[in-house]
């Protein structure tokens, strides 16, 4: 028989049939009393769902969007398989056997991943309170993304999508021309302007979130002041005129908020389906794809990494390469062919030296 005090105080036994085995147990206890890693045998014991109703105290410094989606994640999907379950018994095989009936169920990698941060981080919990050792979400992988080819516009196919919008021709050039997203474009105000500049300030977004509208400041890295080309300096003047520097940009021609859900299906899928129907080449795009070609144009304009990035209001460069790697398809072969010329130029100069003894 083993016997031990727990660190709350708590006497615990277990009976084993020789006394080395019970010795290697207690020394096993005592190491992890000793080094913070011991887990009480009850504390486990507490199911997902009590754990989620702790959890979700912690969310509320988070943006509606964000708490949104963790709710539609925990009862969509994590609540039905995991909720009823202790903690400690919560298996990674088990949520590896989970993750593949999501997928074979038809679940979208990306509504996978939601579901398995919900559950890491209710299990990631549990490990700070030591009601678990570790957490068993660690290392099971959601399935991949499938990325849908990104539909990057030229300057000629920006313009022909302008005219065909068009009261919404500077919705379409601004977005192409500056990258923003379109949360970020929505919610500016006259006063977000510097026009003597040419700039733009990112302060705040909105979104719309179950059909509300949701207002909210932008990430550190999100808040940021972006060019515009000059071009677009005397219709966004117009746009402007006659309103008050609080008052919104871009509007409906009401003065209402413009949103996304009316107006991609109203107006910009209209004007691309009559693209298409003139020119079957046109590429099938989306608002969001405004903001890739914004990235395409820039750096086939020799637009840096870093430049992009801010203008983008990406947290890293590394995020900027990894996202628009396919915007590169002939860098290594440009570096070759400049090392090549480096390379004769250094050699040329170096024989002349040796001629001329200078």
């Amino acid at each position: 028989m083993a016997r031990y005090v727990d660190d709350q105080g708590g006497e615990n036994t277990r009976s084993f049939d020789r006394k080395v085995d019970a010795q290697a147990f207690l020394n096993e206890i005592t190491a992890a009393q000793t080094i913070g890693t011991y887990v009480a045998p009850k504390a486990g014991r507490i199911t997902v769902r009590e754990l989620h109703a702790k959890w979700l105290g912690t969310q509320g410094h988070l943006k509606e969007t964000t708490v949104a989606t963790r709710a539609f994640a925990w009862s969509g999907y994590v609540e039905g398989r995991w909720a009823a379950v202790a903690v400690a018994d919560v298996q990674s095989s088990d949520i590896r056997a989970w993750v593949q009936q999501l997928a074979a169920g038809g679940a979208k990698p990306a509504t996978i991943e939601n579901a398995l941060s919900v559950l890491r981080q209710i299990l990631e919990m549990a490990v700070d309170d030591r009601r678990i050792p570790r957490n068993p979400r660690m290392g099971v992988k959601s399935p991949r993304r499938q990325h849908r080819a990104r539909g990057y516009l030229t300057h000629r196919q920006v313009e022909l999508l302008a005219r065909e919008v068009g009261e919404y021709a500077i919705v379409v050039r601004f977005l192409a021309y500056t990258g923003l997203r379109w949360g970020e474009m929505a919610a500016l105000r006259v006063e977000s302007f510097d026009m003597l500049r040419r700039r733009v300030n990112i302060r705040e977004a909105v979104a719309e979130v179950k059909g509300r509208v949701v207002w909210s400041s932008p990430k550190s890295h999100e808040r940021r002041s972006v060019p515009f080309p000059a071009f677009l300096a005397e219709p966004l003047a117009v746009l402007m005129m006659g309103k008050r520097r609080e008052d919104l940009v871009f509007t409906s021609p009401g003065g209402a908020l413009l949103r996304v859900s009316t107006w991609r299906p109203r107006v910009f899928n209209v004007a691309v389906q009559r693209l298409q129907a003139a020119d079957p080449a046109y590429p099938t795009v989306t608002p969001h794809d405004l903001r890739h070609t914004a990235a395409s144009l820039s750096i086939s304009a020799g637009a840096n990494v870093k430049a992009v990035q801010t203008m983008l209001g990406h947290a890293s460069a590394v995020l900027t390469l990894d996202t628009y790697a396919d915007l590169f398809p002939d860098d290594l072969e440009q570096v070759s062919v400049a090392l090549d010329a480096a390379r004769m130029r250094s050699l040329e100069s170096t024989a002349d030296q040796l001629r001329t003894g200078k």
